[in-house]
């Protein structure tokens, strides 16, 4: 077994077993986000000469935090900044890939702010993280999350937010972000009613 593959074990097996403060939407989130955004991150990253399995191995530990911890934790960050560091050394990556990946890429994927991730393995983890929110269901599962406990202009307020830094702030290639306008469209068209 390859140190990719060690990786994706041990990411898989986090998933399956998530501690009793992991966030509500664990179960979900391994198989409908996290290999969503791996597969982007692959294509993302062959077609912009990206280090594929590097790309990868970021889409894979971005919100490795949920795992352990719900995302209004204050530790939440770096707390997936750890685990993301301490399964890449286990797993035999050089120190100067951890820290390109966990340092830039993971650290900066949201793009909250001015904040952007600096090297191509962080662009590609940014865009892939955008298009596994645009392109899938994953908006209909956060309103049906949501809507437990918060008003419908609340939800619709938090959507148009976040799909506006989806498509401007983390999709960092022009030809990907052509693809996405459409259903960067489509969920403002919906949640603008």
């Amino acid at each position: 077994m390859n140190r990719f593959q060690k990786l994706e074990s041990k990411v898989k097996e986090l998933y399956a077993s998530p501690g009793p403060d992991g966030a509500d939407w664990v179960d979900w989130l391994y198989t409908n986000h996290v290999l969503v955004v791996q597969k982007f991150a692959k294509e993302v990253a062959e077609t912009h000469d990206g280090n594929s399995e590097l790309s990868q191995v970021a889409a894979l530990l971005h919100d490795i935090a949920d795992v352990k911890m719900k995302r209004e934790n204050p530790d939440h960050e770096l707390e997936s900044l750890k685990i993301a560091r301490d399964i890449m050394k286990e797993c035999g990556y050089e120190p100067t890939e951890i820290d390109l990946l966990v340092d830039d890429a993971i650290k900066f994927h949201s793009c909250h702010g001015d904040e952007r991730p600096k090297n191509k393995e962080g662009l590609v983890l940014a865009t892939a993280d955008a298009l596994a929110h645009l392109k899938t269901d994953f908006y209909v599962f956060c309103v049906q999350a949501l809507g437990k406990e918060n008003s419908l202009d609340e939800i619709k307020d938090w959507v148009l937010k976040k799909i506006e830094r989806d498509f401007n702030n983390k999709i960092s290639f022009e030809d990907v972000k052509k693809s996405a306008e459409p259903d960067y469209q489509t969920i403002k068209t919906l949640f603008s009613r």
